[in-house]
């Protein structure tokens, strides 16, 4: 219990920074609007997968993915100046939350079919 609420308040710290870090440090210009949207670490909290959304067509967030994969050292530099107060930093790596994507499907789908309903009733 007490090892869960740790291992959310340091998701939730590791959010917050590595969004800051995004916003305001980097400098690659392939790095557009990126979102972080959730962070799932590690039982043992040294691996942290970084979920993010991106804003744009197919190929600028490949293009961004490419440019968080080059950055990821640095990000994870600039996280450590950030965790002072911690023994370590955890090893991150960056992936798109399909999650969001399966949402967005699902909506359409509603959507499609509220519209249909309502066409049938006319």
């Amino acid at each position: 219990m007490v090892l869960e609420q740790k291992k959310k308040h340091f998701e939730k710290l590791l959010k917050r920074n590595i969004s800051h870090i995004l916003y305001r440090k980097t400098k690659d210009p392939r790095i557009g609007f990126v979102t972080v949207t959730r962070i799932a670490l590690s039982n043992d909290l040294h691996n942290a997968k970084i979920y993010i959304s991106i804003l744009g067509s197919k190929e600028e967030q490949e293009k961004c993915l490419k440019g968080l994969h080059s950055a990821t050292n640095f990000i994870r530099s600039e996280l450590s100046q950030e965790l002072k107060g911690y023994r370590f930093t955890p090893s991150i790596s960056f992936h798109f939350d399909k999650e969001l994507e399966k949402i967005h499907q699902l909506m359409l789908k509603v959507g499609n079919l509220e519209r249909e309903g309502k066409d049938r009733e006319i």
